[in-house]
């Protein structure tokens, strides 16, 4: 009877370690098609890429804002729940004691005959028992839960990182944003001084009678033109300091960056590092690493369910009738047991609780690839796009010297009388055009 009970429990014990890990459907590349053939390896210390942008007040944004965002806090408070859950965990592994005490008080009748008097009896009751009970981790559904409940934990950690992450990229993007937009406002009223001028112009040769009135309209016109972009960027402007506040946590206010920064000259080449470093690196990929592995945890605990559970439990205490007798020898109550549980029939629906643990981990599998994925693509496009904005930036910067050339030459003829004011206005407008 001894070796078919031991034969049943391996049997089961065997089918419970059936469960492996699986690999996602994915396919990490050497490099980065995009990347320079330089950057192999990635810097140390990354975590603080605003830096690199030198711009104090940049970077005193950037601690606000890990500070008091209120997305951040959210993801904190996620990551601190994650760890009591985790010390629950850990606590299930251990036994539970508990302490019972009790005091009873009763009175009861008894009649001895038919035709005799009733008898009360009163009665005390006193008793003090601690109790403890433990359940055995036989199939290791316990510390599967705590392993779980620790890649949880890891999952939000990482989470957390991600959303400090975008909320730093949002703020730096608005940041830049505001920067933008009021290096466009000094661009447009450069243009509003330099059509005021043009006027002024035009005004002098209209009364000496060698400009028309249609040109004196024109001149007019575009000065009005000018004056009325000003207040729709300076709009936008206001628009992306309040939300900049509110990244950083604080009331919609003004935020006013530093002028004449030349951002381009001061950054450092970025270094692509290896797509496989970049699994590593990322805190969403990461994450849904971390995601995978308690999901594969919660399939093994989904497993043990189905088989026997065998719980011990013992007290100890003292019971009397009386209080000063409570805790004399005598008065001493023990007991020990064990049980066990083992469901026989429940429809197929452990069953099927672990065929669904079984599916979402397979999910969180393509969901990690998919992830994989998406980043690869963020990054190609990235070393894409930066390669592309400093060729155009070199092709702008030799744009903007032929166009300042073209509109001294035609100011000047148009003095003269060699040409007329639309030549003027239309290399004025391709030399200060705003996109």
């Amino acid at each position: 009877m001894k070796a078919r009970v031991v034969i049943v429990l391996l049997m089961v014990l065997a089918s419970c370690q059936g469960i492996h890990r699986q690999s996602p459907d994915l396919i990490v590349p050497g490099r980065f098609k995009n990347a320079p053939q330089s950057a192999s390896s990635t810097a140390k210390g990354f975590s603080v890429w605003w830096n690199d942008f030198n711009d104090q007040r940049l970077s005193q944004l950037v601690t606000l804002a890990i500070s008091k965002n209120k997305d951040i806090g959210l993801a904190t408070e996620r990551v601190l729940e994650a760890r009591a859950q985790l010390r629950i965990s850990k606590a299930e592994l251990f036994p539970s004691v508990n302490l019972q005490a009790d005091a009873t008080r009763q009175q009861q009748s008894f009649r001895f005959s038919s035709g005799g008097s009733r008898v009360s009896i009163l009665s005390n009751t006193f008793r003090v028992a601690p109790a403890a009970s433990y359940e055995v981790d036989l199939w290791g559904a316990l510390s599967s839960a705590r392993e779980a409940a620790r890649q949880r934990l890891l999952s939000s950690i990482e989470n957390r990182n991600t959303v400090i992450n975008t909320v730093l990229a949002d703020l730096v993007s608005l940041y830049f944003d505001r920067v933008g937009i009021e290096r466009r406002l000094a661009i447009l009223r450069a243009r509003l001084k330099n059509s005021k001028r043009t006027l002024k112009i035009v005004k002098s040769r209209y009364k000496r009678g060698l400009s028309t009135y249609l040109d004196l309209l024109q001149a007019r016109a575009r000065v009005k033109e000018d004056e009325s972009a000003i207040p729709e960027l300076e709009a936008k402007a206001k628009d992306a300091s309040y939300r900049i506040s509110i990244l950083t946590g604080s009331y919609p206010d003004e935020v006013s960056p530093p002028e004449g920064i030349d951002y381009i000259s001061r950054l450092k080449p970025i270094k692509a590092g290896l797509p496989s470093e970049l699994l590593m690196r990322r805190p969403d990929i990461r994450a849904q690493y971390h995601n995978v592995e308690a999901l594969f945890d919660e399939l093994r605990v989904a497993r043990t369910r189905r088989f026997p559970q065998i719980t011990l439990t013992g007290s100890y205490g003292w019971v009397s009738d009386e209080l000063r007798d409570l805790f004399k020898p005598e008065s001493v109550i023990w007991q020990i047991s064990s049980g066990i549980f083992m469901p026989l029939f429940d429809a197929g629906k452990l069953k099927a609780s672990e065929e669904a643990a079984l599916h979402r981990y397979r999910g969180a599998l393509i969901n990690y690839a998919k992830t994989v994925l998406q980043a690869f693509y963020e990054v190609e496009t990235a070393l894409m796009t930066e390669k592309s904005l400093f060729e155009q930036r070199e092709k702008l910067l030799a744009t903007l010297k032929e166009e300042q050339r073209a509109y001294s030459q035609s100011i000047n003829r148009y003095s003269r009388g060699l040409t007329d004011l639309t030549r003027v206005l239309d290399t004025e407008r391709s030399l200060y055009r705003i996109k």
